[in-house]
């Protein structure tokens, strides 16, 4: 074959290969996945918003203890020494029933000594009024005051006794109860008028819980809370109550605002020294719009959703009601029935064309 043909053969097979390689020259190229004619394709999770409660609350803890406006002390009616505590914190008491045992004073005492004096004191006057009394040199009534001065001497060191006496005696219960706090040990001098120990009735129990400064100043004497045990077993429900006291003053050692909460009822599993949970309820929306708070967004301060319909995001402004951790209440902007965005809703645009995923059974 002549040089120039040969050439010429070869020029048009290689241009026959570009062709076919081409696909057809000017053809558009097909779309990429997860793109349209339109532009991108926002793949997003969604849900449908729902009729229902939404409750705003407050948890926090706090501990069982028995209530100081229940508990009552137990005071010494005269001196002595405490012999024996015949009781220990938290073990039940009945009414009448023995708590200690005390005992005379040492003779040897300050107390027995100084009353000893005393009544030699007394003696010695009313004997020297009586002689004065006899030259006409004292007054029958002062004759008088000076008796009643060594009877009330007499008296004093009779209460308190000395080493020996026969019988100690036995301070009792006021009431039935519990042992909340032993003040005194055995051969403890005691003098009238010393507290002795603490004791409360068996459903004199309050709750003690902290809050911290900013949720306190939502919470007003009297709200409605629920009490829970923090290890609920079967059968152990919660108890309701109230908020029957609220301090104003932070508490230094744990930076929280303290309550006393006074429960309803005292159930079985209520003992004094245990933790407890505390739920406090600020607000309640029933059968209100509500959305997860996980399909909230927040633009230029003003909260909306994307709602999602014909296959794209349209940016709503919303106007919102109760919140609560996972649900929030829509007032304005959506109805019951519409889809909007929930994960993937930050990388969206107002009119982006969107695939959305709802939950397993929604329709």
């Amino acid at each position: 074959m002549p040089r120039n043909r040969f050439l010429l053969f070869i020029a048009l097979s290689l241009g026959l290969v570009v062709g076919a390689c081409g696909g057809g020259g000017a053809g558009a190229p097909d779309a990429p996945r997860g793109r349209t004619a339109e532009g991108p394709v926002a793949t997003v999770a969604a849900v449908r918003v729902e009729r229902g409660t939404v409750e705003e609350a407050i948890d926090t803890f706090g501990t069982v203890e028995f209530d100081p406006h229940e508990t009552r002390t137990v005071s010494f009616v005269k001196s002595g020494r405490v012999l024996q505590v015949l009781v220990t914190p938290g073990q039940p008491i009945v009414k009448g029933g023995a708590l200690l045992q005390l005992g005379p004073l040492p003779s040897s005492s300050l107390e027995v000594q100084q009353a000893r004096i005393n009544l030699e004191f007394a003696k010695e006057n009313l004997a020297r009024l009586q002689r004065l009394l006899g030259s006409h040199l004292a007054t029958n009534e002062a004759v008088q005051r000076a008796k009643m001065e060594v009877a009330t001497a007499g008296a004093r060191l009779a209460s308190l006794g000395v080493d020996g006496s026969p019988e100690p005696d036995t301070i009792p219960s006021p009431f039935s109860g519990v042992v909340v706090k032993v003040l005194v040990t055995s051969g403890t001098i005691v003098h009238s008028g010393e507290d002795a120990m603490l004791v409360a009735p068996s459903n004199g129990l309050a709750v003690r819980a902290g809050f911290e400064p900013e949720d306190a100043a939502r919470l007003e004497p009297g709200m409605q809370v629920m009490i829970e045990p923090v290890f609920r077993g079967e059968g152990e429900p919660g108890v309701a109550a109230s908020l029957s006291q609220l301090h104003r003053v932070v508490d230094p050692s744990t930076q929280l605002v303290e309550t006393l909460i006074r429960p309803s009822t005292i159930p079985s599993w209520m003992v004094a020294g245990s933790d407890v949970r505390i739920h406090v309820v600020l607000r309640t929306a029933r059968d209100a719009v509500r959305i997860p708070r996980a399909a909230l967004l927040d633009r230029s301060g003003r909260a909306g959703v994307f709602v999602i319909s014909g296959g794209h995001a349209r940016w709503t402004p919303v106007e919102l009601g109760v919140t609560a951790d996972r649900w929030v209440e829509v007032r304005r902007g959506v109805h019951a029935g519409d889809v909007v965005a929930t994960t993937g809703r930050s990388s969206l645009s107002d009119g982006m064309a969107v695939a959305a995923t709802l939950p397993k059974g929604a329709g």
